[in-house]
């Protein structure tokens, strides 16, 4: 019985500490700027580019201002990739960039902030801790201008994602 409860009351603080990106019923802005070719293709993240199956994101233009995401998650039990699909757009709230990204190109919109460098791609989610709710994309602007520079406004882990550049990867 000892057991049991100590492996529930670790079930809830992994729960608990599992970060996940802020989500908004409205975007940061509505796409106005022009896909950078620089994002499309595939990226893994760093610490699996040496996994024979890695998971992956496959960036896609959707048009001449939005993004088509796929992320492909690989499962050992049965040996496929699951896919899942997001429509992004980018935003940039003074020199900072902004993704704008909903899943099936409807509902919430999680919000994540990037930077590009040659062939490795950063991304730093906007902590969900932020209880504010906003109902116009000039609230949530000006919001995300006010606190974007703090360290707190972001979840603690930075993701690195590495271009793919060979065939490595199964589609």
């Amino acid at each position: 019985m000892k057991t049991k409860s100590l492996l529930a009351l670790l079930f809830v603080v992994i729960i608990v500490m599992t970060a996940c990106p802020y989500t908004s019923t409205v975007p940061i802005d509505q796409a106005s700027i022009k896909v950078d070719k620089n994002l499309i293709g595939k990226w893994v993240k760093s610490s699996d580019v040496d996994v024979e199956k890695p998971n992956f994101y496959e960036i896609q233009t959707l048009s001449d201002k939005k993004y088509t995401i796929i992320n492909n998650e690989y499962s050992t039990y049965d040996s496929t990739y699951t896919i899942t699909n997001y429509t992004a757009h980018v935003s940039k709230i003074d020199d900072v960039n902004f993704l704008n990204m909903q899943k099936d190109g409807t509902g919430d919109y999680y919000l994540y902030r990037f930077e590009l460098i040659e062939n490795e791609l950063t991304m730093f989610e906007v902590t969900d801790n932020i209880d504010e709710k906003f109902n116009t994309s000039q609230e949530l602007r000006a919001f995300i201008q006010k606190n974007m520079l703090l360290s707190f406004f972001y979840n603690k882990d930075e993701i690195k994602y590495i271009r793919e550049t060979n065939k490595k990867l199964g589609n």
